[in-house]
């Protein structure tokens, strides 16, 4: 094999494996129940500060 067919190749499968990992992240994201857990986290910044640094458990 010469260096342009590993080049080739490697760009061939780089760019499948960006594409799989791509549809796999939007899959992920949009997957069914995922609504709520976005909701919840979107909440997060606007959460009262009052308690940071403080242990719950302690």
């Amino acid at each position: 094999m010469t260096y342009e067919t590993l080049a080739s190749w490697g760009g061939t499968i780089g760019t499948i494996i960006m594409v799989v990992v791509f549809f796999g992240a939007v899959i992920f994201i949009f997957r069914p129940g995922s609504k709520e857990t976005y909701e919840r986290l979107s909440r997060v910044p606007l959460e009262d500060d009052d308690n940071i640094g403080e242990r719950k458990d302690g």
